[in-house]
């Protein structure tokens, strides 16, 4: 169990359109980076000491294996939610003054690279490793889509279901912004109609749309955008009630997942702690976009800039290669050694798919891809059917 990635986005320097100077949002969120990496080892910790998929690593019950330190990373799931309550702050952020082009890019560019390579990787480690995810070269293949959960292929790692989740939220995003700018009405509607109709479609049963709509994490993304806007324009009662409406389906779904968590572990996941940490984790969001903070020293927002792109990666091939250290370790030494280097090594993963894949690959993919979209925009254009929609959008 997992944005999780989830949720896996960092904030990029951008500005509105709204032309109020006032209202620019630009620069990136160092201390965002930070949340982002604390969401991302929280994840680590929850799958590592905390869920019974560990058991056969370690040959005992992870509560037995780690008994004070299960007691915390039993809640680690809550990452999840934090990541996608981040995603839906900073792909409005990244997507707010950008064309449609530029968006689909710029969420082109920023997911694929790292995951191709995360995928080449497991599939090299599982040449030498029979145990975890066993996965046929077609499926492998599939699992390249990153839509591999809608044909029901087993994804490589076990994070990568919230990676549709994710692109959920995209195709929405992408609906939102066909419509014309990011205006406060748009996001207020997005941030309110969202979460009720992915509610009402699971009520009603209507299967198909509420596997679209994603309501077991709609409401997360919803804070997180409310949050974006208040940043840009700032709080006002409108905002501060949808928000506070968000926060309240917010609540709901974590009751929910409290008790699914529970039967997971095969551990008591309190579910007013899990409400607590969730609303703490809400609280450090809002946090990291208050104007005026002090700016952090220099080293201190490089650190905070590098683990923020180092958190993707981590993200995406901790578990398998996690699992196959623990599982080689194990029996061989300590607990603690086998934990350490189980994420030593996710980390080493992430530093060489970043600087070796992503930093030379990303940026060449996203200017390929807007200037493919582009030709075609213009292609559209040049036949009338791009005049035909304008006219519709007016």
């Amino acid at each position: 169990m997992t944005r999780p990635d989830i949720s896996p986005n960092v904030p990029e320097a951008t500005s509105t359109t709204t032309g109020d100077p006032a209202r620019k949002t630009s620069g990136r969120l160092v201390a965002m980076d930070g949340l982002r990496f604390t969401a991302a080892a929280a994840v680590l910790l929850y799958h590592f000491t905390a869920t019974s998929s560990a058991t056969s690593y370690w040959g005992t019950d992870p509560v037995q294996a780690f008994p004070l330190l299960n007691e915390v990373t039993r809640y680690g799931w809550l990452g999840v939610e934090l990541f996608f309550m981040i995603s839906g702050f900073v792909i409005l952020l990244s997507a707010d003054g950008r064309g449609i082009a530029g968006f689909v890019a710029s969420r082109v560019g920023r997911l694929f690279p790292a995951y191709w390579a995360c995928i080449v990787l497991t599939a090299g480690l599982q040449q030498v490793w029979s145990g975890g995810r066993r996965t046929t070269l077609t499926e492998t293949l599939v699992n390249l889509t990153m839509v591999q959960d809608l044909f029901q292929v087993t994804g490589v790692q076990v994070v990568f279901w919230t990676l549709l989740v994710e692109l959920k939220f995209y195709l929405l995003v992408f609906v939102v912004l066909a419509l014309g700018p990011l205006t406060r009405n748009r996001v207020l509607a997005f941030a309110t109609v969202w979460p009720l109709a992915g509610w009402a479609a699971q009520e009603l049963g209507a299967h198909w749309l509420a596997d679209l709509l994603v309501p077991d994490y709609a409401p997360y993304f919803a804070v997180g955008m409310l949050l974006f806007l208040a940043y840009r324009d700032g709080f006002d009662l409108i905002t501060s009630t949808l928000l506070a409406g968000g926060l309240g389906l917010c609540v709901l779904r974590v009751l929910e997942a409290s008790g699914r968590a529970s039967d997971l572990q095969g551990v008591r996941v309190d579910p007013v702690i899990a409400v607590l940490i969730m609303l703490a984790s809400v609280a450090a969001v809002w946090a990291t976009t208050l104007r005026g903070r002090t700016a952090p020293p220099r080293r201190v927002a490089a650190v905070l800039g590098t683990v923020g792109a180092l958190t993707y990666p981590v993200y995406l091939v901790h578990t398998q290669f996690g699992y196959a250290v623990i599982d080689l370790l194990a029996p061989e030494t300590t607990r603690t050694v086998a934990l350490f280097t189980a994420g030593a090594l996710s980390l080493v993963l992430a530093v060489a798919i970043h600087y070796c894949v992503e930093r030379p690959t990303s940026a060449r993919l996203r200017r390929a891809v807007q200037a493919g979209l582009l030709r075609c925009s213009y292609a559209l254009r040049s036949r009338g059917l791009m005049r035909a929609w304008d006219q519709v959008r007016t």
